[in-house]
């Protein structure tokens, strides 16, 4: 006899917060998204007492897509030093950077896989999306 509850991941869906992105990178990264993770809630957050707020409020799996060079008000010099003291929450980090050196210093901090804007479309960034959702319902999961 098979379970009928739905996986967790259709019962709670993923929040998405857009973590320091100016308003057009934003757009780009809600269409990518929309069809990445079409049931994810997306959130974009540009200062620190957002992103606490966030974290502290939403009830669920969430992924933080933190920008390198961030936009808004926050008390970090860029997004590797944000996901770092960001890293106890319950939110995987992932880094928005075009840089290999970057991204590597995001993973030394906790980070999953992040990737360019300049792949925004391609097939390894859709499925490292999707391991950060799923490395966030794990996370959630595990948390309950």
């Amino acid at each position: 006899m098979t379970d009928p509850t739905p996986p967790h991941d259709q019962i709670v869906p993923t929040t998405v917060l857009l973590v320091g992105h100016c308003t057009p990178d934003t757009w780009m990264l809600r269409t990518t998204l929309g069809r990445v993770l079409p049931d994810a809630v997306l959130q974009p957050v540009n200062d620190e007492t957002s992103l606490k707020n966030q974290l502290a409020t939403t009830s669920g799996p969430v992924v933080m897509l933190v920008n390198r060079q961030l936009d808004g008000q926050f008390p970090h010099a860029d997004g590797i030093q944000l996901i770092e003291h960001h890293a106890a929450s319950s939110a995987v980090g992932m880094l928005i950077s075009n840089l290999p050196h970057a991204q590597e210093a995001a993973l030394h901090v906790g980070a999953v896989d992040g990737f360019g804007k300049t792949a925004l479309n391609d097939d390894e960034t859709a499925s490292r999306l999707r391991n950060a959702q799923e490395t966030a319902h794990r996370i959630y999961a595990g948390s309950r």
